[in-house]
């Protein structure tokens, strides 16, 4: 059973086998040779709002949790669409969002359950973040398109996989040392 996290992303419908196999069918060819593809280039030092949104992209894509979490700090709040609201940390209260430890919680637990996510994230906007009183938030607004790829085929089985499109806002800032962090994720998408 995906987590509310995953179902974020992965609510939206499940792709279908016939769909997902001519999808897929070139852009998981065993003709390739995995040295034809070089490493991730994350941006760093992260430097402005939207090149740690691109490296929050990279490491969905790449499943590398570690320059998952680098894109957040502390303070971090992902804030959830009302149909997801329910007590996450299990103190009886309605969590409307949660922090970091949760993004860690749940991205572990899907990165490690899934063979290959794609992730396009689309818009060049950024404005200030009005509700910032310091002035020093940018918000950036993203259309998402998602696949979450749990099988590829392998074994017999067909290619399975769940895949979620919609609207997000990062509100990024600058920590102490001057590097762009995401603080805030507002999931916009429609129920």
């Amino acid at each position: 059973m995906p987590t509310v996290k995953s179902r974020f992303f992965i609510r939206s419908l499940t792709v279908f086998l016939v769909g997902l196999l001519a999808l897929t069918g070139c852009l998981f060819s065993p003709d390739k040779n995995p040295d034809d593809n070089p490493p991730p280039v994350y941006h760093q030092p992260a430097d402005s709002a939207w090149k740690v949104v691109a490296n929050l992209q990279l490491a969905y894509v790449n499943r590398d949790l570690g320059r998952y979490i680098a894109c957040f700090r502390d303070d971090y709040e992902f804030h959830l669409l009302e149909s997801d609201w329910e007590d996450y940390n299990g103190d009886g209260f309605i969590d409307t969002y949660w922090g970091l430890d949760k993004e860690e919680e749940f991205h572990e637990a899907m990165f490690n359950a899934v063979e290959q996510i794609e992730l396009l994230l689309m818009g060049t906007t950024e404005y200030p973040d009005l509700s910032d009183p310091t002035g020093q938030s940018w918000a950036l607004p993203r259309t998402f398109d998602l696949k979450v790829y749990t099988n590829l085929g392998g074994g017999g089985g067909g290619v399975e996989g769940f895949r979620a499109s919609g609207e997000a806002l990062f509100v990024c800032r600058t920590d102490p040392q001057g590097e762009w962090y995401i603080w805030k994720w507002y999931d916009q998408s429609e129920n």
